[in-house]
């Protein structure tokens, strides 16, 4: 893989507590919403999976609704 394509990894050893909560939250706060919602999604479908649910799902569910003033 070319340099350009390479992802930053960043490693960090930390104990649990409060140093581990603060690194994790720093590490969601800086990624983009859109990665930090396609991250989550992964994570979801990885723990369906992972309990034997059946993660099928096309993605997010929306409902739509229409309001008509009158």
């Amino acid at each position: 893989m070319s340099r350009s394509r390479a992802k930053h990894v960043t490693v960090r050893k930390a104990r649990q507590g409060p140093e581990d909560e603060h690194l994790d939250r720093e590490f969601w706060e800086r990624m983009p919403p859109v990665e930090r919602v396609e991250e989550t999604w992964r994570l979801s479908l990885e723990l369906w999976e992972m309990k034997g649910w059946d993660a099928g799902e096309p993605g997010p569910y929306r409902t739509v609704a229409r309001v008509v003033r009158r």
